[in-house]
């Protein structure tokens, strides 16, 4: 028996927190090479890192929280030692280690045990080719959740994954552009020898690296070889793992307490202080939305992926049915939002104009053409709604004399399109029901001029 796969995720995601973690330099991905650096970050002779940016612990401590984490109240860096290009000092400050207390451990989200959540900082970015080193880099903070070896597929890593992006997108926790890193282990049994795939930086990577290395243990162990534990990359261009080295223990990095460092304490005020401000987490706002309010699941999937469309949505359905205003946020906002390519923020709606706008669509006062016009025209500043449907005399067309009578026009200036649609043409159908619904302005309901076309051919 081969058994089955396990993989266990070390994710790796710059913090937003606008300063390195030891000095005073600043956090700007865009900087020219080397301009952002100081002694600290470069790690000159004599220098000595300053307590830790009390942005980033805030932000580490906000993540421990929200995935479910027990705080350590202790917390203490340690130096991991190893010799590289990018690394000034040879060793890098973590709270991880041998003799670490992770800012949190003993977590879970979403049914996978969260092992522990820490703090670290980033070495400098260096060019094997050229050999150039880039120090900007030098001392970002850093946060590495590490996860228990729970997922038994890379289709449940990856809807994880997106899952946990959102979840600290709510308190604006890693660095949107930066992305993230994963060091992915990968191990079938039945002795479960780990695999560690280093520094895989996107989710299709991801994806692609587990159903490969699964590949090939199986492989192996069908053969009557040995899985040897050992630490890989993952080539994207040949789609496939390349040997590294051997994977390595806690031993070989030999760590040591940063002795520069004092020890932090999280005191209980502080962590109530974080705990207090943290959002609904937004896979529970989604159960929320399903199961209390009637949304469906497929429009409350999306609305809860923004924190500030959920806010906003949340606002309108004070006076707006639910399930129908999630159907306008989820088709209508978004295809603005997408096409304007701006945020809900950026855009500047006011749920009171989106509030006006659904209640005259909800009591068929407008056609659901002119709603989407009139969201159109929200994106690009508010205005009073009800007023501008009287000024500009965009009430629906409700008469169905009237409609009648614009459908027998178009019925008499379409011979071709009525021929088509007797001829069993369905679309030709719909070209008539535009040419009525162009001609009103969007003032037409499009289902009774539909109603009405139909009975007259």
């Amino acid at each position: 028996m081969h058994g089955k796969l396990k993989v266990g995720l070390e994710v790796h995601g710059y913090l937003n927190s606008g300063f390195k973690l030891f000095c005073n330099c600043r956090v700007d991905a865009n900087a020219p090479p080397n301009t952002t650096i100081c002694p600290v970050c470069t790690s000159q002779p004599g220098s000595k890192p300053m307590l830790p940016y009390r942005g980033a612990l805030d932000k580490i401590v906000a993540i421990a929280l929200m995935l479910g984490c027990r705080l350590n109240r202790r917390l203490l860096f340690q130096r991991k030692h190893y010799s590289w290009p990018d690394l000034p000092a040879g060793y890098q400050r973590t709270i991880s280690g041998s003799y670490s207390f992770p800012v949190g451990v003993d977590g879970s989200f979403l049914g996978i045990g969260i092992c522990d959540v820490h703090l670290e900082e980033d070495p400098a970015r260096w060019d094997p080719e050229t050999g150039f080193v880039d120090y900007n880099r030098s001392g970002y903070p850093l946060v590495e959740i590490v996860t228990n070896p729970e997922f038994v597929s890379s289709a449940q890593v990856r809807d994880w994954l997106k899952k946990l992006l959102t979840t600290l997108s709510y308190i604006k926790a890693i660095t949107p552009d930066a992305g993230i890193k994963c060091d992915v282990n990968v191990s079938v049994g039945p002795e479960f020898k780990r695999v560690e795939i280093k520094n895989v930086n996107s989710l299709k990577a991801i994806v692609s690296a587990i159903d490969y290395e699964s590949r090939v243990q199986l492989k192996a162990i069908g053969l009557g070889k040995q899985v040897l534990q050992e630490t890989k990359a993952w080539d994207d261009r040949l789609q496939e793992t390349v040997f590294m080295r051997a994977k390595e223990a806690a031993m070989d990095y030999m760590f040591i307490p940063e002795p520069d460092l004092p020890v932090i304490t999280i005191t209980e005020a502080y962590s109530k202080q974080i705990e207090s401000s943290l959002p609904e987490k937004p896979h529970d706002k989604l159960e929320r939305y399903v199961n209390d309010l009637g949304v469906e699941r497929s429009d409350a999937e999306v609305i809860s992926s923004d924190i500030l469309l959920a806010g906003l949505f949340e606002k309108v359905c004070r006076n707006i049915s639910p399930v129908f205003a999630s159907r306008w946020f989820r088709k209508e906002l978004l295809r603005v939002m997408n096409y304007l390519k701006k945020d809900v923020d950026e855009l500047g709606f006011d749920e009171s104009h989106i509030t006006q706008l659904l209640a005259l669509l909800v009591s068929r006062k407008i056609s659901d053409e002119t709603g989407r016009s009139l969201i159109e025209k929200l994106a690009e500043g508010p205005f009073d709604v009800d007023k501008f449907v009287k000024e500009e005399n965009l009430e629906i067309i409700s008469a169905e004399e009237d409609i009648g009578k614009l459908c027998d026009e178009v019925i008499r200036m379409s011979p071709q399109a009525v021929n088509d649609y007797r001829m069993g043409e369905s679309r030709s159908l719909n070209f008539l029901v535009g040419q009525v619904v162009a001609r009103t302005r969007g003032r037409a309901d499009a289902r009774i001029v539909r109603e009405i076309i139909l009975k007259k051919l």
